[in-house]
């Protein structure tokens, strides 16, 4: 399996775009439909990588990449810097998971990507940010702090700041929270003084938008389980945006996806007007 990555990791490097944004120190690759001719205003989605992780191995987890020409949008992967106590690559997620020993601006950063894509790349001005674990705190951290430049967030195995007024005032957010029921890392069920449960995160979220309610959504198979649709769709109703939350049944923090299946559920999801 870990040689397999190896070469698959190898393949997206060699074959990495040559297109890059922000500075040198932090330079982003933007991977863009095949067939863009420079003048449509895609969106632009930012895929955070989890703790310990890069980029491309987060890509090469989830798949996105392999939907930008179908669903038409600019795939940004972003790498968080290197933590001083153990040189793990991570996001300044707050002080609840992964924050860095060193002041690192990473809203800034993220938020000068988007400054960048909007005027070089006529890109749509509000963004959409995915993560796993450590990247999705991140995404909840950019909704939390900018919600005005954010169209959609979501994530894997994350979890929202502890102290929601935290969080500046602005438009609500739509909000997807996936999250597996047997997680040992972010317990779904929450962590007293650490992080909400999977239900409580969605619900700070459903509140911001006036939801009301909430009903199911259906089921689904996101990960290679031999078709068994071990998601449970629980989606709010009466809301200004959308927002909803996708329990994984029998699922731990890093679940064996089924790529094609999980990106089209999830990219559509968060590209749907």
């Amino acid at each position: 399996m870990l040689k397999m990555e190896s070469a698959v990791l190898l393949m997206f490097l060699a074959c990495a775009p040559e297109v890059t944004v922000g500075s040198s120190e932090r330079a982003t690759p933007v991977i863009s439909p095949s067939d863009w001719d420079g003048q449509e205003a895609l969106p632009m989605v930012f895929l955070l990588h989890g703790l310990g992780s890069t980029a491309g191995r987060q890509d090469w987890y989830m798949g996105f990449s392999d939907q930008v020409d179908a669903m038409r949008f600019h795939l940004l992967l972003p790498e968080g810097l290197e933590r001083p106590q153990d040189d793990q690559q991570s996001w300044d997620a707050g002080d609840y998971c992964c924050n860095l020993e060193a002041e690192v601006d990473d809203v800034g950063f993220l938020l000068g990507l988007q400054d960048e894509m909007i005027s070089d790349f006529g890109a749509q001005e509000q963004a959409i940010y995915f993560g796993h674990s450590n990247g999705h705190y991140m995404s909840y951290r950019m909704a939390c702090e900018a919600p005005d430049r954010i169209r959609a967030m979501g994530g894997l195995a994350g979890s929202v700041p502890w102290n929601a007024q935290d969080c500046a005032v602005g438009d609500p957010v739509n909000s997807l929270h996936i999250h597996g029921t047997e997680d040992e890392s972010v317990p779904y069920e929450g962590k007293e003084g650490d992080h909400p449960s999977a239900t409580e995160s969605v619900a700070r979220w459903a509140e911001r938008a006036g939801c009301t309610e909430t009903e199911a959504g259906g089921t689904m198979n996101l990960t290679r389980n031999k078709g068994k649709e071990e998601t449970v769709v629980e989606r709010y109703t009466g809301c200004s945006h959308r927002v909803e939350l996708w329990t994984m049944e029998d699922t731990a923090h890093i679940p064996w996806l089924h790529g094609k299946h999980f990106s089209d559920a999830t990219l559509g999801w968060l590209l749907a007007e």
